[in-house]
Protein backbone atom coordinates (compact mmCIF):
# COMPACT_ATOMS: atom_id res chain seq x y z
CA UNK A 1 0.00 0.00 0.00
CA UNK A 2 1.27 3.35 -0.89
CA UNK A 3 2.75 5.53 1.84
CA UNK A 4 2.12 9.58 2.65
CA UNK A 5 3.59 12.43 0.87
CA UNK A 6 6.99 13.09 0.90
CA UNK A 7 8.79 16.09 2.25
CA UNK A 8 8.93 18.19 5.56
CA UNK A 9 6.53 16.47 8.16
CA UNK A 10 3.80 19.26 8.26
CA UNK A 11 3.45 18.47 12.33
CA UNK A 12 6.45 20.14 13.36
CA UNK A 13 6.01 22.92 15.13
CA UNK A 14 2.57 21.85 16.32
CA UNK A 15 1.82 22.77 20.00
CA UNK A 16 3.25 20.43 22.40
CA UNK A 17 1.88 19.62 26.08
CA UNK A 18 4.07 22.18 27.61
CA UNK A 19 2.35 24.75 26.03
CA UNK A 20 -1.58 23.55 26.32
CA UNK A 21 -1.52 25.48 29.62
CA UNK A 22 -0.73 28.79 27.63
CA UNK A 23 -3.78 28.38 25.79
CA UNK A 24 -6.91 29.95 27.43
CA UNK A 25 -9.63 28.00 25.08
CA UNK A 26 -8.15 24.60 26.62
CA UNK A 27 -8.79 25.50 30.01
CA UNK A 28 -12.37 27.22 29.41
CA UNK A 29 -13.61 24.72 26.71
CA UNK A 30 -13.29 21.22 26.90
CA UNK A 31 -15.63 20.81 24.10
CA UNK A 32 -14.39 21.68 20.96
CA UNK A 33 -13.21 25.01 19.35
CA UNK A 34 -10.53 27.01 17.96
CA UNK A 35 -8.12 28.65 20.81
CA UNK A 36 -6.63 32.23 20.50
CA UNK A 37 -3.58 30.67 18.17
CA UNK A 38 -6.17 29.12 16.07
CA UNK A 39 -5.52 25.55 17.55
CA UNK A 40 -8.25 23.03 17.00
CA UNK A 41 -9.49 21.94 20.99
CA UNK A 42 -11.30 18.75 21.81
CA UNK A 43 -14.05 17.34 19.66
CA UNK A 44 -12.98 17.33 16.07
CA UNK A 45 -14.84 16.95 12.74
CA UNK A 46 -12.37 15.01 9.92
CA UNK A 47 -14.42 15.35 6.34
CA UNK A 48 -12.80 12.19 4.39
CA UNK A 49 -12.04 10.90 0.98
CA UNK A 50 -11.07 7.40 0.40
CA UNK A 51 -10.39 4.49 -2.22
CA UNK A 52 -11.97 1.37 -0.59
CA UNK A 53 -10.70 -1.06 -3.36
CA UNK A 54 -8.15 -1.81 -0.78
CA UNK A 55 -9.95 -1.84 2.02
CA UNK A 56 -12.63 -4.29 4.13
CA UNK A 57 -14.98 -1.18 4.68
CA UNK A 58 -15.06 1.78 6.87
CA UNK A 59 -15.55 -0.45 10.11
CA UNK A 60 -12.63 -1.96 12.25
CA UNK A 61 -12.26 -5.54 11.46
CA UNK A 62 -10.03 -8.14 13.80
CA UNK A 63 -8.72 -10.08 10.65
CA UNK A 64 -8.71 -7.15 7.98
CA UNK A 65 -7.46 -3.93 7.12
CA UNK A 66 -10.17 -1.59 7.09
CA UNK A 67 -10.30 2.61 6.81
CA UNK A 68 -11.42 3.25 10.14
CA UNK A 69 -8.08 1.24 11.44
CA UNK A 70 -5.54 3.47 9.20
CA UNK A 71 -7.08 6.45 10.39
CA UNK A 72 -6.90 5.39 14.12
CA UNK A 73 -3.45 4.43 13.47
CA UNK A 74 -2.80 7.89 11.55
CA UNK A 75 -3.85 9.60 14.73
CA UNK A 76 -1.54 7.61 17.02
CA UNK A 77 1.14 7.78 15.06
CA UNK A 78 0.58 12.26 15.24
CA UNK A 79 -0.49 12.03 18.91
CA UNK A 80 1.29 9.44 20.02
CA UNK A 81 -1.38 8.48 22.28
CA UNK A 82 -4.49 6.19 21.20
CA UNK A 83 -7.44 7.76 19.72
CA UNK A 84 -10.98 6.54 18.95
CA UNK A 85 -12.56 7.58 15.51
CA UNK A 86 -15.91 7.20 14.83
CA UNK A 87 -17.20 7.12 11.35
CA UNK A 88 -20.63 8.41 10.28
CA UNK A 89 -20.98 5.68 7.90
CA UNK A 90 -20.10 1.94 7.80
CA UNK A 91 -19.05 1.84 4.45
CA UNK A 92 -18.96 -1.67 2.82
CA UNK A 93 -15.84 -3.50 1.18
CA UNK A 94 -14.86 -1.92 -1.90
CA UNK A 95 -17.21 1.45 -1.25
CA UNK A 96 -15.56 4.64 -1.73
CA UNK A 97 -15.92 8.05 -0.39
CA UNK A 98 -16.13 11.36 -1.45
CA UNK A 99 -17.15 12.98 1.92
CA UNK A 100 -17.22 10.37 4.98
CA UNK A 101 -17.38 12.40 8.43
CA UNK A 102 -15.74 11.23 10.98
CA UNK A 103 -14.95 12.16 14.84
CA UNK A 104 -11.71 12.51 17.11
CA UNK A 105 -11.18 13.98 20.62
CA UNK A 106 -7.80 15.97 20.15
CA UNK A 107 -5.31 15.24 22.82
CA UNK A 108 -3.59 18.35 22.71
CA UNK A 109 -4.67 21.58 20.73
CA UNK A 110 -3.47 21.34 17.12
CA UNK A 111 -2.79 24.21 14.44
CA UNK A 112 -5.82 24.35 12.82
CA UNK A 113 -5.09 24.32 9.01
CA UNK A 114 -2.06 22.02 9.42
CA UNK A 115 -4.41 18.96 10.73
CA UNK A 116 -5.29 17.66 7.18
CA UNK A 117 -1.68 17.40 6.01
CA UNK A 118 -0.21 16.23 9.48
CA UNK A 119 -2.60 13.36 9.09
CA UNK A 120 -2.22 12.75 5.59
CA UNK A 121 1.65 12.64 6.33
CA UNK A 122 0.54 9.48 8.19
CA UNK A 123 -2.25 8.04 5.93
CA UNK A 124 -1.56 5.72 2.78
CA UNK A 125 -2.21 7.57 -0.59
CA UNK A 126 -6.12 6.02 -0.83
CA UNK A 127 -6.75 7.60 1.93
CA UNK A 128 -7.27 11.52 2.46
CA UNK A 129 -8.26 14.22 5.25
CA UNK A 130 -9.98 16.99 2.86
CA UNK A 131 -10.85 19.44 5.86
CA UNK A 132 -11.63 19.79 9.69
CA UNK A 133 -14.17 21.07 11.38
CA UNK A 134 -14.50 22.04 15.48
CA UNK A 135 -17.65 20.58 16.63
CA UNK A 136 -19.49 20.71 20.11
CA UNK A 137 -18.89 18.21 22.53
CA UNK A 138 -21.48 16.15 22.10
CA UNK A 139 -21.25 15.84 18.53
CA UNK A 140 -22.00 12.11 16.94
CA UNK A 141 -21.41 11.73 13.56
CA UNK A 142 -24.17 8.97 13.62
CA UNK A 143 -27.06 10.17 15.64
CA UNK A 144 -26.13 14.13 14.77
CA UNK A 145 -26.73 13.13 10.49
CA UNK A 146 -29.89 14.15 8.44
CA UNK A 147 -28.80 12.20 5.66
CA UNK A 148 -26.48 11.15 3.07
CA UNK A 149 -25.86 11.39 -0.55
CA UNK A 150 -25.14 8.36 -2.58
CA UNK A 151 -23.84 8.26 -6.12
CA UNK A 152 -23.57 4.97 -8.11
CA UNK A 153 -21.79 5.11 -11.49
CA UNK A 154 -22.44 2.65 -14.48
CA UNK A 155 -20.33 2.97 -17.30
CA UNK A 156 -22.06 1.68 -20.71
CA UNK A 157 -19.62 0.49 -23.37
CA UNK A 158 -18.75 -2.30 -25.34
CA UNK A 159 -15.73 -2.35 -24.30
CA UNK A 160 -14.67 -2.55 -20.51
CA UNK A 161 -12.45 0.96 -19.33
CA UNK A 162 -8.56 -0.08 -19.01
CA UNK A 163 -8.22 3.02 -16.47
CA UNK A 164 -11.56 3.65 -13.88
CA UNK A 165 -12.74 0.21 -13.73
CA UNK A 166 -12.71 -0.08 -10.40
CA UNK A 167 -15.06 3.19 -9.86
CA UNK A 168 -18.12 1.63 -11.74
CA UNK A 169 -19.73 -0.74 -12.62
CA UNK A 170 -19.54 -1.91 -16.70
CA UNK A 171 -22.83 -2.80 -18.43
CA UNK A 172 -21.81 -3.26 -22.12
CA UNK A 173 -26.14 -3.34 -22.95
CA UNK A 174 -27.94 0.08 -23.42
CA UNK A 175 -29.89 0.50 -20.39
CA UNK A 176 -33.56 1.70 -20.61
CA UNK A 177 -33.02 5.38 -18.44
CA UNK A 178 -37.07 6.68 -18.28
CA UNK A 179 -37.99 3.16 -17.28
CA UNK A 180 -35.65 2.98 -14.41
CA UNK A 181 -36.41 6.26 -13.72
CA UNK A 182 -39.95 5.37 -13.94
CA UNK A 183 -39.28 3.03 -11.79
CA UNK A 184 -37.50 4.81 -9.03
CA UNK A 185 -40.67 7.07 -8.24
CA UNK A 186 -41.98 3.91 -6.58
CA UNK A 187 -39.55 4.20 -4.19
CA UNK A 188 -39.52 7.79 -2.25
CA UNK A 189 -41.19 8.76 0.52
CA UNK A 190 -41.00 7.05 3.62
CA UNK A 191 -41.33 3.15 3.27
CA UNK A 192 -40.31 -0.50 4.88
CA UNK A 193 -37.29 -1.23 2.79
CA UNK A 194 -36.77 -4.72 3.96
CA UNK A 195 -36.86 -6.14 0.20
CA UNK A 196 -33.44 -4.03 -0.09
CA UNK A 197 -31.77 -4.96 3.20
CA UNK A 198 -28.57 -7.81 2.70
CA UNK A 199 -29.04 -10.78 5.27
CA UNK A 200 -26.98 -10.73 7.98
CA UNK A 201 -27.78 -7.44 9.68
CA UNK A 202 -28.91 -7.01 12.98
CA UNK A 203 -30.90 -4.09 12.05
CA UNK A 204 -35.49 -4.61 13.06
CA UNK A 205 -36.41 -1.16 12.26
CA UNK A 206 -35.84 -1.28 8.24
CA UNK A 207 -38.48 1.82 7.64
CA UNK A 208 -36.34 4.53 5.86
CA UNK A 209 -37.23 7.42 3.65
CA UNK A 210 -35.93 8.23 0.11
CA UNK A 211 -36.30 11.59 -0.38
CA UNK A 212 -34.43 11.67 -3.96
CA UNK A 213 -33.72 8.45 -6.40
CA UNK A 214 -33.27 9.37 -10.00
CA UNK A 215 -30.60 8.50 -12.73
CA UNK A 216 -28.78 10.70 -15.51
CA UNK A 217 -26.63 10.54 -18.06
CA UNK A 218 -23.39 11.86 -18.50
CA UNK A 219 -21.28 11.01 -22.12
CA UNK A 220 -20.82 6.89 -21.76
CA UNK A 221 -21.42 6.97 -17.76
CA UNK A 222 -24.90 6.32 -15.68
CA UNK A 223 -25.15 8.25 -12.52
CA UNK A 224 -27.76 6.96 -9.51
CA UNK A 225 -28.42 9.42 -7.48
CA UNK A 226 -30.16 8.34 -3.89
CA UNK A 227 -30.64 10.55 -0.99
CA UNK A 228 -32.17 9.34 2.11
CA UNK A 229 -32.16 9.86 5.76
CA UNK A 230 -30.50 6.30 6.27
CA UNK A 231 -29.65 3.31 4.61
CA UNK A 232 -29.98 -0.41 5.63
CA UNK A 233 -27.49 -2.69 4.97
CA UNK A 234 -26.35 -2.79 1.35
CA UNK A 235 -29.55 -0.87 0.44
CA UNK A 236 -28.36 1.80 -2.38
CA UNK A 237 -26.60 -1.48 -3.87
CA UNK A 238 -30.12 -3.31 -4.39
CA UNK A 239 -32.05 -0.69 -5.59
CA UNK A 240 -29.57 -0.05 -7.87
CA UNK A 241 -29.26 -3.84 -8.92
CA UNK A 242 -32.70 -3.50 -9.31
CA UNK A 243 -32.93 -0.56 -11.55
CA UNK A 244 -30.25 -2.34 -13.30
CA UNK A 245 -33.23 -4.82 -14.06
CA UNK A 246 -36.23 -2.45 -15.31
CA UNK A 247 -33.03 -0.94 -17.28
CA UNK A 248 -32.27 -3.95 -19.29
CA UNK A 249 -36.26 -4.79 -19.23
CA UNK A 250 -36.38 -7.83 -17.68
CA UNK A 251 -38.66 -6.09 -14.88
CA UNK A 252 -41.14 -3.65 -15.74
CA UNK A 253 -41.29 -0.18 -14.19
CA UNK A 254 -44.30 -0.82 -11.67
CA UNK A 255 -43.06 -3.90 -10.84
CA UNK A 256 -40.91 -1.78 -8.10
CA UNK A 257 -43.92 -0.76 -6.11
CA UNK A 258 -44.96 -4.74 -5.37
CA UNK A 259 -41.40 -5.27 -4.14
CA UNK A 260 -41.07 -2.50 -2.10
CA UNK A 261 -44.42 -3.42 -0.70
CA UNK A 262 -43.31 -7.46 -0.53
CA UNK A 263 -40.84 -6.90 2.31
CA UNK A 264 -38.75 -9.45 1.42
CA UNK A 265 -35.41 -10.05 0.03
CA UNK A 266 -35.94 -12.47 -2.57
CA UNK A 267 -38.34 -9.71 -4.49
CA UNK A 268 -35.90 -7.44 -5.07
CA UNK A 269 -32.81 -7.60 -8.11
CA UNK A 270 -29.21 -8.36 -7.46
CA UNK A 271 -26.65 -6.51 -5.73
CA UNK A 272 -24.71 -4.28 -7.68
CA UNK A 273 -20.64 -4.36 -7.02
CA UNK A 274 -19.62 -2.10 -4.61
CA UNK A 275 -17.31 -0.59 -6.94
CA UNK A 276 -19.43 1.63 -8.20
CA UNK A 277 -21.00 2.94 -5.03
CA UNK A 278 -19.52 6.19 -3.35
CA UNK A 279 -20.58 8.01 -0.76
CA UNK A 280 -20.84 11.62 -1.61
CA UNK A 281 -21.52 13.67 1.32
CA UNK A 282 -23.04 13.34 4.92
CA UNK A 283 -26.22 16.07 5.67
CA UNK A 284 -26.38 17.81 9.27
CA UNK A 285 -28.28 20.21 10.64
CA UNK A 286 -27.30 22.67 11.30
CA UNK A 287 -24.06 22.19 8.48
CA UNK A 288 -20.56 21.97 9.83
CA UNK A 289 -20.19 25.27 8.12
CA UNK A 290 -21.73 26.44 10.87
CA UNK A 291 -18.77 24.79 13.15
CA UNK A 292 -16.02 26.44 10.76
CA UNK A 293 -15.24 29.55 13.55
CA UNK A 294 -16.08 28.03 17.04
Amino acid sequence: MLQGRQGKNPDEGAQGHGQRLADPGWLCRNNGGVGMAGNLIGNTALILEYDGAAYAGWQYQINADTVQQQVERACQRLFGVAVSVRGASRTDAGVHARGQVAAIVLPRPFPQEKLPSALNWHLPQDIRVKTTFSVPGNFNPVTWAAGKIYNYYIFQRRQALAIGDKYCWHIPRELDMAAMNSASRFCLGTHDFASFQAAGSSVVDTQRTLRHFFCRRRGNLIIITCIGDGFLYNMVRILVGTLVEVGLGKLPPDMMQSIVSACHRPAAGPTAPARGLFLERVLYRPSLDSYRLL
